[in-house]
Parts: C-alpha cells; structure tokens; sequence
C-alpha cells in the first residue's frame, strides 16, 4: 500500500492554542459584556420591557445617562437584592440613596436600572439550561459588569 502523507489544515491551530474555559464562566463573562455594552449607550434597552405604569413614573431617568456615581450605586443595590439582602437594600437606600442619586432624574433611572439588572440576570439564570447558576455566580458577574464600564473606551 502507498503511503500517502496527511496534511494538516493550519487555518484551525489557533484553537488548540486556545485555553480552555469553562462553559459557566464564558456564558457569564459574555453576558457581562453584553450588560455592561447595553449600560454604556443610554438609555439601555429597559423601555422594551418596562410596563407603561413605571415608564411613565420614572420617565425621567430616560433622559439622560446618570453620572457613574449613580450607575455604580444601581449595581450595588442590584447586586444585594439577587443575594436577596432586602433589609440591606431597606437600609442602604435609606442612607445612601439620596448622595448617590442626586437628582430625579438620576434616582429615576436608578430605580429602573436596579430592576433592569436583576431582571436580566434572573433570565440568564433561566435561560441558560445546562449551566447551574446561583445567586452569586449572577452577583459576580454584575461585578465583571461593572469593572467592565469603569475600562476606559479604546
């Protein structure tokens, strides 16, 4: 029998130089960026969602972008309702939330972007069949979110 050389194709090598990752953390760490892409441009995609009743209450957080005092303040206050540290929350925005949100409009698009991560984060949780996630996982990655908007652009 004629031995015939095997040719390797060497457009795919870069994927065995690859390193591996684990499914849950790619799946986090692309949906952090894609969060983390949405709160960048303002106002983020929560009117889809939002009913009519708190659009039209928090209509003027749609206005404009919150300063990142704000934004960081909405991540926090998302961050303990996942844990689901409701009286934290209760204390926090009895303390802070005023310093944070300086303005109506500000505290109107806080409130709406508390809601906006804790929803998206919960569908992530539901959504993504085969990948266990909890809380924390969910938690880390509003964490990645935000280390991602506090990279300068470029």
């Amino acid at each position: 029998m004629i031995g015939i050389p095997v040719v390797r194709d060497r457009r795919y090598d870069f994927l065995y130089e690859r390193e591996k990752q684990p499914v849950k953390a790619y799946v986090l760490g692309q949906f952090a960026a894609h969060l983390a892409s949405e709160l960048s441009r303002w106002p983020p995609p929560f009117v889809e969602w939002v009913s009519d009743e708190l659009r039209r209450r928090y209509a003027a957080g749609l206005s404009e972008r919150p300063r990142e005092a704000a934004l960081r303040f909405a991540l926090k206050v998302a961050r303990l309702d996942l844990a689901r540290e409701f009286e934290a929350v209760d204390r926090l925005m009895a303390t802070e939330a005023a310093a944070c949100w300086q303005t109506e409009a500000e505290a109107a698009a806080g409130h709406l972007l508390v809601r906006f991560l804790t929803e998206k984060a919960l569908s992530l949780k539901e959504y993504a069949e085969g990948v266990p996630l909890s809380r924390a996982d969910l938690i880390g990655m509003l964490d990645e979110v935000e280390r991602r908007l506090a990279r300068p652009e470029g």
